[in-house]
C-alpha cells in the first residue's frame, strides 16, 4: 500500500511543537535555577563595609560626653555622682548668694566647674531626654553595686516579724536576690534560715553612711528568747538585744580575724517585752570583696580609674558580644 503524503504532513508539525515546547520549559527551569542559586548563596566572606563597627549610640555617647564635663563624677566611695537636675538655678543662686550653696562636706560641689552652653545642653539631655533617663538608669543600677548592706536570721518561735531599712533616714528598699556566694558564710545549716534581705537601692547621698535594719514583730517577747543573724557590712551595733555570742565570716573562711571580715555571725537574747531589733552597719564599698557585690547585667562597669560603658550589638559574622567604650574618670 502507497502512503498518503498529507497524513504525514499532518504529524510532523505536532511533533515538532512538542518539542519546542520540552525546551522551552527546561530553558526556563534552567535559568530560574541559576537565578534562585545566585539570591541564596551565602558568600564565604561579607564585604569589608559590612562589618564595620556601627556608630555608637546616643546613650554611649552622651555617658562619654558628661562624664568628660563634669556631669558624671566618680566618687571616692566608688559610686557616680549625677549632677542635680536644679543646677542652672544653683548656678544663679550662688551669684548671688555664694554663701547659701556651699555644699556639704561630702558632697560634689557642682557650681564650680565650666558651664557653657555645650555642658548646658548636655545637662539638658541628660535630665529631660531618653537617652538621658537611660544613662541615670544605668548610673543608679551600677550604684546599687558598689555597696552592700544584707542581713539574715534564724526563724525563732512566737517571733516573727518582716525586716525593714532606712539609711540617713530614707527608707530603703530590699530584696531577696544575693550571690550564691554568701552561704559560704553561714557554717550552720542553712534550712530554718530566713532568706536573705539586702539593700537593692541607694540614695544618692555622698558618703558611707551606717544602714538601720529593724525587725518589728507584734506580740511582745517573753524573754530569753535568742536570735541568730548574719549581717553582711562594717561596725555592727544592736540595739534591742543583748549580744551573746559574735563571730567573724570571711568567704574563703568560716571564720576569720575582725578586719578581714565581711560579715558577722551574732546570736542575741530579747529581754521581756521586747517588740523589735535594730541593727545598724556600715555597708561594704565594691573593692572590699570583689565579686562579691551582685554584679547585674548593667551597661557601666569600671575597670581601674576608667568607667566603661558596654554596649550590646547585633551579632556579626567576625564580630559580636560587647563592645566597649572606655572613659577615663574625672576627678
Amino acid at each position: 500500500m502507497e502512503p498518503i503524503p498529507k497524513l504525514n504532513l499532518m504529524g510532523q508539525p505536532r511533533i515538532f511543537s512538542v518539542l519546542l515546547v520540552t525546551v522551552f520549559i527546561a530553558v526556563c527551569v534552567g535559568l530560574l535555577y541559576q537565578r534562585l542559586a545566585a539570591i541564596y548563596v551565602r558568600p564565604s566572606a561579607l564585604p569589608k563595609t559590612a562589618v564595620k563597627t556601627p556608630p555608637p549610640r546616643e546613650d554611649a555617647l552622651l555617658f562619654e560626653q558628661a562624664l568628660a564635663a563634669g556631669l558624671l563624677r566618680l566618687q571616692a566611695d566608688g559610686r557616680i555622682a549625677v549632677a542635680p537636675a536644679d543646677l542652672p538655678l544653683r548656678r544663679a543662686y550662688a551669684g548671688l548668694h555664694p554663701d547659701l550653696v556651699v555644699p556639704r562636706a561630702a558632697e560634689c560641689d557642682w557650681v564650680d566647674g565650666v558651664w557653657d552652653e555645650r555642658v548646658s545642653r548636655l545637662h539638658r539631655v541628660l535630665h529631660f531626654n531618653a537617652a538621658g533617663r537611660y544613662v541615670r538608669r544605668q548610673v543608679d543600677a551600677y550604684n546599687a553595686r558598689q555597696l552592700l548592706a544584707a542581713i539574715r536570721w534564724r526563724a525563732v518561735p512566737g517571733i516573727e516579724g518582716v525586716w525593714q531599712a532606712d539609711w540617713a533616714g530614707a527608707p530603703l528598699t530590699l530584696t531577696g536576690t544575693m550571690p550564691a556566694s554568701l552561704d559560704r558564710l553561714l557554717a550552720e545549716q542553712t534550712t530554718d534560715w530566713q532568706p536573705w534581705r539586702r539593700v537593692a537601692r541607694w540614695p544618692a547621698w555622698e558618703g558611707r553612711s551606717p544602714v538601720h535594719f529593724q525587725l518589728v514583730w507584734p506580740q511582745p517577747a517573753s524573754g530569753g528568747e535568742q536570735l541568730e543573724l548574719i549581717v553582711v557590712g562594717e561596725m555592727t551595733l544592736v540595739s534591742g538585744g543583748r549580744l551573746i555570742e559574735s563571730e567573724s565570716r570571711c568567704l574563703q573562711d568560716a571564720s576569720c580575724a575582725e578586719s578581714d571580715a565581711v560579715a558577722r555571725w551574732l546570736r542575741l537574747e530579747l529581754a521581756a517585752g521586747a517588740t523589735g531589733l535594730e541593727v545598724s552597719v556600715l555597708p561594704l564599698p565594691a573593692d572590699t570583696a570583689p565579686g562579691f557585690l551582685p554584679y547585674g547585667s548593667g551597661r557601666i562597669r569600671r575597670e581601674g580609674e576608667r568607667l566603661i560603658w558596654r554596649e550590646r550589638q547585633a551579632a556579626l559574622p567576625e564580630e559580636s558580644g560587647w563592645r566597649m567604650w572606655a572613659v577615663t574618670s574625672k576627678d
